[in-house]
């Protein structure tokens, strides 16, 4: 934008009616955020592949409305995959084989 020009973030134009986001407490921030890049951000881990901007997603949206999804999102033994390494992670992706017989996390 150029000198002098103004943007009226406080209106809502007809064609962009209920298009929204309208607000910070949106369902893209307080879920997206803690359910699917939380995934994203423990399967990184599980796995040694670095995730810095997924990592910065979930910290900005900490901080955007107060939540550390750090500690509340959802994690891969709440999904019930936590114990699987990677062959079985990925016969259950691909196959549906699904192996519920929990080991030990180091």
């Amino acid at each position: 934008m150029g000198d002098g020009a103004s943007a009226p973030f406080d209106e809502q134009f007809p064609m962009a009616f209920g298009t929204g986001p309208f607000s910070i407490q949106d369902h893209y921030v307080t879920e997206d955020i803690p359910v699917g890049c939380h995934i994203y951000h423990e399967l990184g881990q599980k796995f040694g592949v670095k995730t810095p901007v997924i990592d910065s997603i979930i910290t900005l949206g900490s901080a955007m409305v107060g939540i550390d999804f750090d500690q509340t999102g959802v994690n891969l033994k709440e999904l019930g995959i936590g114990h699987l390494d990677r062959a079985e992670l990925l016969d259950y992706l691909e196959n549906g084989n699904y192996n519920g017989n929990y080991k030990e996390e180091a």
